[in-house]
């Protein structure tokens, strides 16, 4: 029986991928009114570093889909899709995008794991800027365990690997039943650069009275001074793992409510955010 099987029982398995970081991942040179082909998407990424712009523009605004392939028939599930980086060929995605890939565990390891790099166009159709895959037979994944891997990206129009890029991925095996038992949580607390007082969140003192607060839920629609009073409480019938943990650096940006963060430091960059995670579970008879 293969890994899979014998960790699920013979139920639906999850395979979990985040989306994280890579790097030195150059980008197809699309030139403006290419034909994109209609393919399908991408499934575990982290960051993608030196991406050659897209669409002829002076940068790219890249996004990621995943989806499972099944080997035997090219039928897959459902594609999902990673948030749009603006403006920056170096994308990092914090806190990393987590795609939970639902397949039976006899079918697990008939799939592929596909990748797909596009570049967001408003005025014209997105660009199809890379590709990689992986294939799920023979592979030891351990259950709970996410196993990194470093991956080619495929040129978009031979199929021939672009040079030195690489995609960085995350796979791990859950039950469908473990899946269903957890809850992740985020929060993101912010602060203001000051050429007196350096970094911080005090107010008066760095913050600007226009600042809605050092700390946000993941909604972004709750703000506040403390981690306190935007936390969500621990669900009914859950317990939490592990305290408020960081995920990831600080990224950087103009304001406090922008939707597009960067993995750098720039000259206008004078407030910065990193995000908190926080991991709970449905209660058993034992408490942790």
């Amino acid at each position: 029986m293969s890994t899979f099987a014998a960790a699920a029982g013979g139920d639906n398995v999850g395979i979990i991928v985040t989306l994280k970081k890579c790097a030195d991942l150059p980008i197809a040179d699309l030139r403006a009114g290419s034909f994109i082909p209609d393919v399908g998407p991408l499934s575990l990424v982290k960051d993608a570093v030196s991406l050659l712009p897209g669409g002829g523009e002076s940068s790219s605004d890249p996004y990621v889909k995943v989806k499972l392939v099944n080997t035997t028939d090219m039928s897959h599930g459902e594609e999902q899709q990673s948030p749009t980086v603006h403006k920056d060929v170096n994308p990092v995605w914090l806190p990393p995008c987590r795609f939970t890939l639902l397949v039976p565990s006899d079918k697990v390891e008939v799939q592929r794991l596909v990748l797909d790099v596009w570049d967001e166009d408003k005025m014209s159709k997105d660009d199809y800027l890379g590709t990689t895959k992986l294939d799920l037979k023979g592979l030891e994944l351990e259950k709970g365990f996410a196993q990194t891997f470093t991956l080619d990206l495929l040129d978009v129009k031979t199929g021939d690997k672009v040079p030195s890029a690489k995609v960085f991925i995350g796979v791990q095996l859950q039950t469908a039943a473990e899946i269903a038992s957890e809850q992740h949580e985020t929060v993101y607390e912010y602060e203001r650069w000051t050429p007196t007082g350096g970094w911080g969140k005090k107010y008066p003192g760095h913050l600007l009275p226009s600042d809605p607060g050092c700390w946000s839920d993941g909604s972004f629609e709750k703000w506040s001074m403390t981690m306190e009073e935007v936390e969500l409480p621990i669900p009914e019938g859950m317990h939490s793992l592990e305290h408020w943990v960081t995920e990831g650096d600080w990224m950087f940006g103009t304001d406090f409510r922008q939707k597009t963060w960067m993995n750098k430091k720039s000259n206008i960059s004078f407030v910065r955010r990193r995000a908190w995670v926080r991991k709970c579970e449905t209660k058993t008879g034992v408490e942790k």
